[in-house]
């Protein structure tokens, strides 16, 4: 048995700090080589776009809060596409219990709440798998990878939500320990003399953050990552003015 919870410490330990890791430089590749680093030629502000910055922050903030240019489309998609994002982010401010100490209040005002929250998330995704599913044209544009994000999400909610329940509930307190555990300098260190952060014996959160991982680090080779790639979009964040001020290609530089 302590061979085995070893194995587990070990392997669970190290995926996590694996998974971080491609995460973080997945990111930040993506971020920097391949939207920063990319000159924009042309002038290609969506229209009509504001011609100032201030403008154009308040259009994207439409956009990345309630979803503005979405809205154009059908309603049962809008509803569906906010309804998920929505609770996605209440979960993840949920989950800031296990990461800081003390918790504040307004992360422990979502623990009575929480389990709506995932059940509408579950929902709001199975719409959207349906969606793909009943209309030909958006099922003709989907491919194998699309579903796999949307099942995989799927899976992480529903392991979560069975943590809440025996026969699967874990001990928080183990489960706070270990990831406080994980988040100290020190543990990385301590993983390579084959000393590892001691995880909750609990088949389900295992799985669950298994699968949480997986998420991670398949993150920044999908499509997911248009959450980051959208603040980098020339026909979102620039300036409509090529009458008023002159556009230099970067390419023309130096």
């Amino acid at each position: 048995m302590g061979g085995i919870k070893f194995i587990i410490d070990m392997g669970l330990s190290s995926l996590v700090y694996a998974a971080i890791f491609i995460f973080a430089a997945g990111i930040f590749y993506k971020v920097y080589f391949e939207y920063y680093k990319t000159p924009q030629p042309l002038k290609i502000p969506q229209t009509p776009q504001p011609t100032d910055s201030f403008g154009v922050f308040l259009r994207m903030a439409g956009d990345v809060l309630f979803f503005r240019s979405l809205a154009k489309g059908t309603k049962l998609l809008f509803v569906a596409g906010w309804l998920f994002h929505f609770t996605f982010l209440l979960l993840l401010i949920r989950h800031l219990r296990y990461f800081i100490y003390p918790v504040p209040g307004i992360v422990t005002m979502f623990n009575k709440v929480s389990l709506l929250i995932g059940i509408v998330m579950l929902l709001s995704m199975i719409v959207l798998v349906v969606r793909r599913f009943l209309e030909e044209r958006v099922r003709y544009v989907t491919l194998l990878a699309d579903y796999f994000v949307l099942f995989l999400i799927m899976a992480i909610v529903v392991t979560g939500i069975m943590l809440r329940h025996e026969p699967f509930r874990p001990d928080v307190t183990a489960v706070k320990a270990f990831i406080m555990e994980l988040m100290s300098p020190t543990t990385p260190l301590k993983l390579l003399t084959m000393e590892p952060a001691h995880a909750p014996t609990c088949f389900m959160f295992v799985t669950h953050l298994g699968l949480v991982c997986l998420l991670l680090i398949y993150f920044p080779f999908s499509k997911l990552v248009h959450s980051v790639g959208y603040f980098f979009s020339p026909t979102r964040n620039m300036v409509n003015n090529p009458r008023s001020v002159r556009y230099i290609n970067p390419w023309d530089k130096g």
